[in-house]
């Protein structure tokens, strides 16, 4: 079954890597074999495929998967927002973990799976020379991250699973406010300061190479663990700059600090650059090109 035949469900579509996704699918998949779910409240465009639902709604679950019938979920759904999860780790823990129960609960014995999770299981503070690859353990150090391993470990008990790390998603999000550079645009072009870690580094990869990327994880139907970046490692503090460049703002607004230097943040990483070879490997076995990944 190609990817178009397919039914989809598509959760956490207004995370700043769930709308590329859910908009590429949305583009490919032939008419009433698409739905996607997003948050309560949330404010998109009227779309009879959109359903907003918490993602720990077991009911509501359970009757997409009545309903619908889908032969693939794509899970977005989460929260890795630092502060808010470290202030709220109970919630963090609900929508993480919880949410993944309750898909794996609802779905995972119908359903192909897909679980887009983060470079946040890493800690960053003696990074692998070649960068994080699959083999390597988790050692988060913040909720965000801690809570990402443990929805891992519930979607990889599931048969034929597929679990992808996502470097920081660089990108303009459905909503205008998701995302580092959404985040970093929104303060600078209205005059505010924004102070970066320049020793915070994650391999970014923009928003359409994700789109691409699951396609080609659903067309090989790929199964188990995967990394997948930008071929080059950004800063935080780089990440400023490319907004501050191509939105020509003054550049007294911009400053960099290291990370010892911030007082009562939450948890930081370091280096959190991945190794992406397993997946550029399978892609260059089947003829898929990712622009700037393979």
């Amino acid at each position: 079954m190609n990817n178009t035949q397919q039914k989809i469900l598509v959760t956490g579509i207004t995370s700043i890597h769930g709308w590329p996704i859910y908009n590429i699918l949305r583009s490919k998949c032939q008419p009433g074999r698409l739905v996607g779910i997003c948050p309560p409240k949330t404010k998109l465009p009227p779309d009879k495929n959109i359903i907003p639902m918490c993602i720990t709604d077991k009911d509501q679950l359970r009757a997409i998967a009545d309903e619908f019938q889908p032969d693939s979920v794509i899970h977005c759904a989460g929260v890795c927002d630092l502060d808010i999860c470290e202030e709220r780790p109970g919630w963090a823990y609900d929508l993480n973990v919880n949410g993944a129960k309750a898909v794996a609960e609802i779905f995972g014995q119908s359903c192909k799976i897909y679980y887009m999770s983060t470079d946040l299981v890493f800690s960053g503070q003696q990074p692998p020379v070649d960068g994080y690859a699959e083999i390597h353990d988790p050692d988060p150090v913040s909720i965000a991250g801690k809570t990402f391993v443990q929805a891992e470990l519930v979607l990889k008990a599931l048969k034929d699973s597929c679990i992808v790390r996502l470097g920081l998603p660089l990108g303009d999000s459905c909503t205008g406010d998701k995302g580092a550079i959404d985040w970093v645009k929104s303060r600078l072009t209205k005059d505010r300061p924004v102070t970066l870690f320049f020793d915070e580094f994650r391999s970014c990869p923009w928003c359409d190479q994700i789109a691409q990327m699951i396609l080609a994880a659903l067309s090989l139907d790929l199964k188990g663990l995967y990394h997948f970046g930008g071929n080059e490692s950004w800063s935080l503090y780089d990440i400023g700059v490319y907004v501050r460049d191509k939105h020509n703002v003054a550049s007294h607004l911009l400053k960099g600090i290291y990370r010892h230097e911030e007082i009562g943040g939450p948890p930081r990483i370091g280096d959190v650059s991945m190794n992406c070879d397993k997946l550029k490997a399978i892609l260059n076995d089947a003829a898929i090109t990712i622009a700037d990944f393979n």
